[in-house]
């Protein structure tokens, strides 16, 4: 068995995250109600961090990824082309802009996520559950409310609310457009 001690970002069997998994225990040492990590199977662990740094990468980021930003402060100019290859060098969202790092906040986000969905959370069934206004046992019956506004972390399919809280500063505002100039 592969033991991932190492103090990197890992690499190994297709995933890759934030942080690290001596990182993530680090956290979870400090923080209360944590037992959702400690008593999962340290194989999950690793999983549990590629399945939130998946979901943490499917939101809509503001500004550039780091290479693309450096790209275009070295060359404003740069074609659609240069930009595209720039940002195939970075296989995560983060680091974005000047940053050279990946923010704790992301990092501790990651690690939230994980807990949660090694907790049970199932994102897309928090979804469709959002619209349960009764549930019944005898005879099955389900009733779904459908004008109940959803609770934004949900929406996202972001399954821990302290993650979305850790997460929303960095995220583009939902009005905005983003433009491209073609050359």
């Amino acid at each position: 068995m592969l033991e991932l001690l190492v103090d990197a970002p890992y690499y190994g069997l297709g995933m890759i995250y934030y942080g690290t998994l001596v990182q993530a225990d680090s956290y979870f040492a400090s923080r209360l109600h944590e037992s959702a990590w400690s008593d999962a199977d340290p194989a999950d662990r690793p999983k549990a961090l590629w399945a939130a740094t998946q979901i943490i990468d499917a939101l809509n980021y503001k500004g550039y990824k780091h290479c693309v930003y450096t790209l275009l402060q070295a060359n404003p100019s740069a074609t659609q082309e240069q930009i595209r290859a720039a940002e195939v060098n970075q296989p995560l969202e983060f680091p974005r802009g000047a940053d050279a790092e990946v923010p704790e906040a992301i990092r501790i986000a990651e690690y939230e996520i994980a807990h949660a969905l090694l907790d049970g959370k199932d994102p897309e069934l928090e979804l469709e559950n959002l619209a349960v206004n009764a549930m019944g046992y005898g005879a099955v019956k389900t009733s779904y409310e459908r004008s109940q506004l959803p609770i934004e972390h949900i929406i996202n399919l972001v399954p821990s609310s302290v993650a979305w809280r850790l997460v929303k500063p960095f995220l583009r505002d939902s009005d905005a457009l983003k433009l491209l100039r073609l050359s």
